[in-house]
């Protein structure tokens, strides 16, 4: 294994619910549709750095009573399952995605076992990248595991992608400290930049400080911004047919994550990120059918829009 990459961030099941549209409170609404995935943000970019050539590890628990279908799935996608481990006597996390015609979404989360942190379950490799996502650090004891084990094994020469995610607010301040400390990269949307700055009580660009050199933040229709210690670009968003935005904020995370570790500038690292998470949203569910040429001719389009 050439380009192992460590993804902490816990698996579950997406449950996904097709409605014309919402419910007033109170009232009914009929499904028209509904089918399950295995998901969770770090098997959603695993999709995406496989695409580079490398080898994401997804280190996670897994409910015994979901154990044989997460395996056969990940049989059936050539996805590595040595960071997988059952837990006898609980329920894998899983996730209700509720997706109207207008495509707006709702999150529906439960926290199962797949937050439990064994260091000594992680297979021993030679990781030179860690992607870690916001909800991994809401499992109390497991959570600041986990950031003991990153700030043991990750802190010299090797790169940490941190995606804080929708639930930043709920992390705890300190162990959210340790990890902005500890990451070299940070994506977050525009809403989760401001949760961040409230719950921190500083600016984000405080981190350049310590090991951060580049903060991403996405922005919807209107593309995404890069900001380093020494300037601000904006890069428009590439224009699509949206099917179902869940799982493009993790693509466009690996996206970004596999171009930094392949060395490329940091512009050109954002144009491939753009593609990734537009190849996702024109796809109904997390996962995008496209390969790494399809990612590259939407590259080439958003350096023409840039």
């Amino acid at each position: 294994m050439k380009n192992p990459v460590l993804m902490l961030g816990g698996l579950c099941l997406d449950r996904y619910c097709l409605l014309s549209q919402f419910p007033v409170k109170g009232q009914d609404t009929l499904i028209q549709d509904t089918f399950e995935r295995i998901g969770g943000c770090p098997i959603n970019a695993a999709f995406t750095l496989k695409k580079f050539g490398l080898d994401p590890i997804l280190y996670s628990a897994v409910g015994a009573e979901s154990i044989e279908k997460v395996r056969a799935f990940f049989q059936r996608n050539a996805l590595q399952s040595e960071g997988l481990f059952v837990i006898e006597d609980q329920k894998t996390g899983f996730c209700m995605i509720l997706l109207d015609d207008q495509k707006e979404r709702t999150f529906m989360t439960y926290r199962g076992c797949e937050g439990t942190f064994r260091a000594d379950r992680v297979p021993d490799l030679a990781y030179s990248a860690c992607c870690l996502t916001g909800l991994y650090l809401i499992y109390g004891s497991d959570s600041e595991n986990a950031l003991a084990y990153l700030q043991q094994f990750f802190r010299q020469g090797r790169e940490l992608f941190f995606d804080p995610g929708p639930l930043c607010d709920q992390i705890d301040p300190q162990l959210l400290e340790k990890a902005m400390r500890l990451c070299t990269h940070l994506k977050v949307n525009q809403e989760e930049q401001q949760l961040l700055k409230q719950t921190l009580g500083k600016p984000l660009s405080a981190y350049f400080q310590d090991r951060c050199q580049a903060i991403v933040v996405t922005c919807g229709a209107k593309g995404a911004q890069l900001i380093t210690p020494h300037r601000t670009a904006h890069f428009p968003a590439l224009p699509i047919q949206l099917a179902d935005s869940n799982g493009a904020g993790d693509a466009f995370f690996a996206g970004y994550a596999a171009s930094v570790l392949q060395g490329k500038p940091l512009d050109e690292c954002m144009q491939i990120a753009s593609a990734c998470g537009a190849l996702t949203a024109m796809t109904l569910g997390p996962h995008a059918e496209g390969g790494l040429k399809e990612i590259l001719q939407l590259a080439d389009s958003a350096k023409s829009a840039c």
